[in-house]
């Protein structure tokens, strides 16, 4: 039997981290549960002032008020926009002195069946759920070198069909398969590349499926019939699984699409 490769052993844990789509739900759940652990980060989103409030609220400083060796920094930019991520991501290094793991936790979820769907609709689920990882990707990719890890948001609907939600089940797909071609890519530097596939999640962001059972407290009414474990999963706890994707203790996984579902995909 061959011995594992032991020089990743004894090395710093990451401590150095972007995360794009902090401003709520797993994003910010998943900031905090990093922050408390010790890591220095730089949380960007759309909504400028919200990640901001969950920077200013794990202790960080906001970026432009007193960026001088802060904990973290907060930075509004627009994920379909792939110049602007791109310069907000370089800011984001560059303050934090280099990068050791990134998260790519953006997604937009867009209700339409294939007789519904506009091409606009398409191309800005496109723009959001699979262009933004591949942007936040390569910049990380360059930043860490070697020795560190990349995660993107996908769903347990890239794994699936879903009514009313072709853009989005197709486009989740997509990142599932780009994850798995960058993995394969980055191996050979010992950079990790793995998708965090949840179903349903109570987060705000969930309600264009919701409305397909006309509104939540409908679909908790029904979530027996969907859902074996009968529940929706609290931020908090799929948060727990990126963090453990972004750190030490996952250093042998890659190329893995983990799935958070309650049983969706079994049912």
């Amino acid at each position: 039997m061959s011995r594992p490769d032991p020089s990743w052993q004894g090395a710093r844990a990451p401590r150095r981290a972007l995360i794009v789509g902090a401003a709520s739900g797993i994003g910010a759940a998943g900031a905090r549960k990093l922050a408390a652990d010790g890591w220095r980060l730089v949380l960007l989103d759309r909504a400028a002032e919200y990640v901001r409030a969950v920077a200013e609220e794990i202790g960080a400083t906001a970026i432009g008020v007193d960026a001088a060796d802060p904990d973290a920094l907060a930075i509004g930019v627009d994920a379909a926009d792939p110049d602007a991520l791109a310069g907000a991501l370089r800011e984001g290094i560059a303050a934090l002195g280099g990068l050791d793991a990134a998260w790519s936790n953006v997604g937009v979820q867009i209700g339409g069946d294939v007789t519904e769907l506009t091409v606009a609709q398409l191309d800005q689920s496109y723009a959001v759920n699979l262009r933004a990882h591949l942007v936040v990707a390569q910049l990380a990719a360059a930043a860490i070198g070697s020795d560190g890890s990349i995660l993107v948001t996908a769903s347990n609907s890239g794994l699936q069909t879903e009514p009313q939600l072709l853009a989005y089940a197709t486009t989740k797909a997509a990142a599932i398969a780009l994850m798995r071609g960058m993995a394969r890519d980055l191996a050979p530097r010992r950079i990790r590349v793995n998708a965090l596939c949840p179903g349903y999640v109570d987060t705000p962001f969930n309600a264009p499926i919701w409305s397909t059972f006309g509104g939540r407290d409908a679909f908790l009414a029904r979530i027996a019939d969907v859902v074996p474990l009968r529940r929706m999963a609290a931020p908090e706890e799929v948060a727990e699984l990126a963090c453990f994707l972004l750190g030490e203790k996952a250093a042998y996984v890659t190329g893995h699409a983990l799935v958070a579902d309650g049983g969706e995909l079994v049912s």
